[in-house]
């Protein structure tokens, strides 16, 4: 090592503080910390949620859990306290940096087991134990595996070490585990520990006799005095845990398949007159208000117990208690006097400041034990808890958990060890009221938090699932339940970028190769950013290109392309060397000098850009270096501020990013997205070799080595979830696409499916004949191996193949798997990220993709454009984008191109319009009810003029001034009546049938609005007007057709409703189109998918644009207004009628409304086109519709867009487009413009 570069190896070394390296994270270790780090009290201990994941360990384990909450019931959770046993010889792995940072204690369990605060330790010694000869009986079941001596014996020799060194007084329970084997104890709490640690060591001492299942009890009837010790060696830790359960209620083991006994064993108890019959309180219970010494009832117990420890008789017991069949009703915990008086009060109260009773559960309670102990019941704990963080239930109660037992404010959970976020993490503090407990403690990078504490970005951690109970902090049965920061959907995706960025990264190494040659004159002509890879730092902080200078000097000479050099690297960044480098570069001491010497460099070459590829700041795990330091990445934030402040304004500052949270977290990439231009995400990598082994990177994988692609397409949008929860808009993240493989040899040949696992721990993959690395093969190399196999005699064999996310895999000679993205696929990404508001893609390497050599290229024809070669690369530029197709319509680009920049455009009007009738719709139902009342408004006029123009003639008429009350027409009738001034006439409803048709054909009112009443024509004459011949009036028509008293118009709202569905296929059918074109595989001319696409579209956004002006005209008093209104929602909901299906209700409904306000003469000229379009089903418009969205349209298909082409060029050809309106008219003239350039 250079000698600067020892220098920075100490200056790191200082760097990094004791509490750094100190730090466990137990999601990534596969054990928990030794009992020697976390100490003696199991509160200390790893807490684990899931009993599989005690299997990840190859270390003996100590553990302990609640004996009532059975790990196999699936309604059940569990908590699982534990640590690594470890005595001063046992040296069988390399410990945890703790070991050399804590001062080791000696494993005892002598301190007190606090319920929390205001709870006392033990005030009484265990007492003087005496030994007596005892018989233990010795039970087996089954026949154990061979292999497991070595496990039982090292189990049951570190819970003998553990209970020997005890001076812990009360029962026990404790479990340890070893290889499959778990031995699990139970102790009476007058047992004493050192004799049931002989006990345990003597069962360990007969592992060779031992069945699959074998235990020894002490079998009494009385609780205090029972112990067993069992030991299982198939991992049945639910077996292990029910017979603890069993000896903790004082009833011996039963049903085993042979017995024996071990006699005259010297057993030590403690004699009951040493059992205090004062036990330990909290100090409300023990107060002056105890009349009478008292006791507790164990396990067991019966009254002769009981009297026998009060040192009373019997009857004096019975007296003391004077309670119905008092004996026959005794309850585990109950307390009972020993002398005359009453006891105390121990029903649990609230606190002064409000808070309540809390209590924390032990490993052997159930709320009705601990209702017992606390003169409570059950149904009052379950009915004070639904606040109390974790309360799942009584059925879901674990060990460590803290509840309460009165009404008032919960107590805060207890904290766990290893929790890292949430309220739970050690030394959170009590937060101010109105506080959500969820929101304390949250993860780095806003990622998901769930119930226990541990932070992760998979569905997993970010499903909120909360448990019956609806208390915080819980989780349903078999989840994880999230708290804080729920969600895996991507975020942060409103705006777009500036500039759309296609960049490739270019390996200057790539001609150290013995073939996979690139020189920077033939990277491809679409690239327009392009990453050098990579400059290096030398230990003065300036940068050398000296390595590959020829390179270096042709990159710069690059006229089409911006020329961004990255330094840093995997190697740079990892390698002993050369490590210390940026972590001691970022530093007050260098920072300065550091971003000068790299903006210097830049402005020398006239460069575009500079990029930073350190890999990782703050990262604790890298094999080969000191771990990372936390405050690495704000350093690293400072030297790119002041690197952004020294750069010229047009030249760009860039960043690499990982796509792991274990390794971002480390970034504060929130606040680097804001001085950096774009962010390098790398979305690759996600698999590889290094995979095999590692139990947490495969989700049931326990070896790690299942199949995996290395560009997964969920985890990648996991990934991308995370950084944009992260603060990190779209807008900043340039998202990676591999052009190289990860390959794995199988485990089993021609083995499918998520199951199948690879060899390992070393690569047994084919080396590349270019890379020449085992698990890494370049694009070129896969293509050649494919175009091989097509080739006689070759000896290789292919299979293509997707998983079930969708990624492309090869499989060579049914051995060699291989994850890559298969043009396509790649295809598919450039096209989702150089759109939906990404800033862009970013290639690893462009080099990996093409073979160019001597000066040439091995595709000639790279230019060229050929729809028949799945390896063909489009000569378009993806990363152009257009706001609009008015910014389209001024641009000059090849013919194909601009079809698909054209249906590129109309997506994102889609997106738009979607967007818009979302944030429209809003608030609409209000401004529709005026449309309804204008509606109702209209029936009377409507049916006045219905009648008034021959509706009568569905009708007979009679009068009693006419013909004696004869039936006759009523044309008749009212004109023999016309001169009276007062009669009654009556119409009878002759054709009811025909009435409501042709009332609703001509005036769109149906026979729901109708009802049939009298209407009264009348006035007075004053006695001036009598005295001029005045008459008065009187005329009643019986039987006239008036407004229904209950009249409900169709919501126009509803019609819009019906047509999201089809607005959503609208843009399914253009992004497909657009995917097709992009992939060279739509085979017909572009301007037909132009033209019928883009009417749909344009009708849309006209639908919206009046939706927007009806929102903006609103309820006013002015009839004018109104009348706006009214004809801007009319015109809203005809421009989406050819979006809704038929035999739509809310269709059908709006014809009649239509023709109502036709006949008011309230539709404008461009609606009334609209109108004239949409009321004829077999109209062009209406036809092309049918054929694109209708209940079977025609498949999407060149042949089909062509037929509805033609409809387009008939509707254009017509003019009615442009008189439909103004949004209509102008982009149906853009597109024609657009669409003559496609031709060319």
């Amino acid at each position: 090592m250079a000698m600067a570069a020892i220098v920075q190896a100490f200056a790191l070394a200082a760097l990094v503080s004791p509490s750094t390296a100190s730090t466990f994270y137990s999601a990534l270790s596969p054990c928990p910390l030794p009992c020697s780090v976390s100490g003696p009290d199991p509160a200390n201990w790893t807490h684990y949620h899931d009993v599989g994941r005690l299997s990840f360990c190859d270390e003996t384990t100590l553990f302990d859990l609640n004996l009532h909450n059975p790990v196999d019931d699936p309604e059940s959770s569990v908590t699982i306290r534990a640590c690594v046993a470890d005595s001063g010889a046992s040296k069988s792995r390399k410990r945890l940096a703790e070991r050399e940072l804590v001062a080791r204690q000696k494993l005892s369990f002598n301190q007190s087991d606090e319920a929390g605060p205001g709870a006392k330790a033990l005030t009484s010694s265990c007492g003087k134990a005496v030994e007596k000869k005892q018989k233990v009986q010795l039970v087996h079941w089954g026949t154990a595996r061979g292999d497991s001596v070595a496990d039982i014996t090292a189990s049951t020799a570190q819970l003998s070490r553990v209970l020997a060194e005890s001076k812990e007084c009360g029962d026990e329970v404790l479990f340890a585990r070893s290889g499959n084997t778990i031995v699990g104890t139970y102790i009476g709490s007058t047992v004493s520990k050192s004799s049931a640690a002989k006990l345990v060591a003597k069962l360990g001492e007969q592992a060779k006799s031992a069945g699959a299942r074998s235990a020894a009890q002490l079998c009494t009837s009385f609780g205090p005095t029972m112990f067993g010790v069992v030991a299982d060696t198939t991992g049945d830790l639910a077996a292990v845990q029910r017979n603890l359960a069993t000896w903790s209620n004082a009833t011996c083991l039963t049903g085993f398949d042979k017995q024996s006994t071990w006699g005259d064993v010297a057993i030590g108890t403690i004699p009951l007159a040493d059992v205090s019959v004062t036990p330990n309180g909290d100090g409300r219970s023990l107060d002056a208000r105890a009349t009478c010494k008292y006791t507790q009832v164990k396990a067991g117990d019966g009254c002769w117990a009981l009297a026998k420890r009060c040192g009373i008789s019997e009857k004096d017991l019975q007296k003391y208690n004077p309670k119905d069949k008092f004996c026959d009703n005794l309850l585990r915990d109950q307390y009972v006097c020993c002398s005359a008086g009453s006891l105390p009060d121990f029903s649990p109260q609230p606190g002064a400041d409000g808070s309540c009773a809390a209590y924390q559960i032990k490993k052997d309670d159930t709320c009705a034990t601990v209702a017992a102990a606390h003169r409570t019941d059950v149904k009052r704990i379950e009915s004070v808890n639904d606040k109390t963080w974790g309360w799942a239930g009584c059925r879901r109660l674990m060990v460590g958990q803290k509840i309460c037992l009165s009404k008032g404010e919960p107590p805060m959970p207890a904290e766990v060890p290893n929790a890292v976020c949430g309220p739970q993490k050690p030394g959170t503090k009590k937060p101010p009221k109105g506080t959500k407990l969820a929101d304390l403690n949250p993860c780095p990078l806003n990622a998901c938090c769930n119930v226990w504490g541990q932070c992760g970005i998979t569905p997993d951690f970010c499903t909120p699932s909360p448990a019956d109970t609806h208390a915080p902090g819980t989780a349903k049965p078999g989840t994880n339940g999230c708290v804080s920061h729920c969600g895996t959907d991507i975020t942060n995706n409103k705006t777009g970028p500036a500039v759309s960025r296609q960049i490739a990264y270019f390996e200057a190494w790539n001609h150290n190769r013995k073939c996979l040659w690139m020189s920077p004159s033939n990277i491809p002509e679409y690239y327009k950013d392009v990453h050098y890879a990579f400059a290096n730092i030398t230990h003065d902080y300036k940068a050398d290109v000296a390595q590959y200078k020829k390179m270096f000097d042709e990159f710069v000479k690059l006229k089409t392309k911006r020329r961004i050099v990255s330094f840093g690297g995997w190697s740079f960044s990892t390698e002993a060397d050369t490590a210390p480098i940026f972590r001691v570069g970022v530093t007050d001491a260098q920072r300065q000098l550091f971003a000068t010497n790299v903006v210097e460099f830049l402005k020398k070459y006239n460069l575009d850009g500079l990029d930073f590829d350190w890999e990782y700041p703050g990262a604790p795990d890298i094999p080969g270096i000191p771990p990372g330091d936390p405050g690495d990445g704000q350093r690293y934030l400072s030297f790119l501020k002041l690197v952004r402040k020294a750069l010229p304004k047009d030249k760009s500052l860039s960043i690499a990013a990982p796509a792991s949270y274990w390794y971002l977290k480390g970034f504060p990439i929130k606040d680097i997205a804001e001085v950096v231009d774009y962010i390098v995400y790398m979305t690759y990598d996600l698999h590889g070799q290094w995979d095999h082994g590692n139990k947490f990177v495969n989700e049931g994988c326990p070896n790690g080595n299942c199949l995996r692609s290395h560009v997964n397409t969920t985890e990648t949008n996991y990934a991308l979830a995370m950084i944009t929860k992260a603060g990190v808009p779209t807008n900043k993240i340039t998202v990676g696409l591999a052009r190289y493989g990860r390959s794995f040899e199988m485990s089993k040949a021609g083995c499918t499916g998520p199951e199948c696992t690879f060899t390992g721990p070393k690569s047994g993959a084919w080396a590349g004949q270019c890379t020449d690395t085992r698990g890494y093969i370049s694009n070129w190399e896969i293509r050649q191996l494919i175009a091989k196999a097509d080739n006689p005699g070759s000896g290789i064999k292919v299979k293509q193949m997707e998983t079930k996310e969708g990624d492309d895999v090869v499989v060579f000679n049914d051995k060699q798997w291989v994850s890559w993205l298969g043009n396509n696929k790649f295809l598919e990404r450039l096209f989702k990220f150089n759109n939906e508001n990404w800033a862009g893609t970013v290639e690893w390497a462009a080099d990996l993709n093409w073979n160019s050599y001597e000066g040439g290229n091995d595709n000639p024809d790279e230019g060229s454009w050929d729809e028949d070669d799945d390896d063909a690369e489009p000569v378009c530029d993806f990363s152009l984008t257009f706001d609009s197709l008015d910014a389209l319509a001024k641009a000059d680009h090849p013919n194909y191109c601009m079809g698909i920049y054209a249906l590129a455009t109309l997506s994102k009007d889609v997106d738009g319009a979607l967007a818009d009738y979302k944030d429209v719709n809003n608030g609409y139902d209000g401004l529709f009810g005026y449309y309804v009342k204008y509606i109702k408004n209209l029936i009377p006029v409507a049916l006045d003029d219905f009648m008034s123009k021959g509706g009568s003639k569905y009708f007979d008429c009679s009068s009693n001034q006419y013909d004696g009350n004869k039936t006759h027409s009523c044309a008749e009738v009212a004109k023999a009546l016309r001169d009276y001034t007062m009669f009654d006439m009556y119409y009878s409803l002759r054709d009811d049938k025909g009435f409501y048709k042709d009332l609703a054909d001509s005036h769109g009112i149906i026979a729901d609005w109708v009802k049939l009443g009298k209407v009264t024509q009348g006035s007075h004459c004053t006695p001036d007007s009598e005295q001029d011949g005045c008459e008065d009036l009187r005329r009643v028509y019986h039987g006239w057709p008036l407004k229904a008293d209950k009249v409900e118009p169709p919501n126009p709202k509803d019609l819009v409703t019906e047509a999201g569905p089809n607005m959503d296929e609208l843009k399914d059918k253009v992004d497909a189109t657009w995917m097709d074109m992009m992939l060279g595989q739509w085979d017909g001319p572009a301007n037909d998918a132009v033209q019928v696409l883009g009417i749909p579209v344009a009708m849309l956004k006209q639908a919206i644009e009046s939706m927007r002006e009806v929102k903006k005209i609103g309820e006013t008093e002015k009839q004018e207004e109104q009348k706006n209104l009214i004809i801007t929602i009319v015109s809203a909901v005809l421009a989406v009628v050819p979006f809704v299906g038929e035999g739509s209700a809310a269709l059908a409904g709006m014809a009649t409304l239509g023709r109502m306000i036709a006949f008011a003469g309230e539709i404008a000229n461009g609606a009334l086109t609209l109108y004239e379009v949409v009321d004829d089903p077999s109209s062009a418009p209406m036809a092309m519709f049918g054929m694109l969205l209708g209940a079977a349209p025609l498949p999407r298909t060149p042949g089909s867009f062509g037929k509805m082409g033609k409809l387009e060029a008939e509707i254009s050809d017509s003019g009615k487009l442009a008189k439909m309106g103004d949004v209509i008219a102008k982009d149906s003239g853009l597109l024609k413009k657009i669409v003559n350039q496609c031709k060319k």
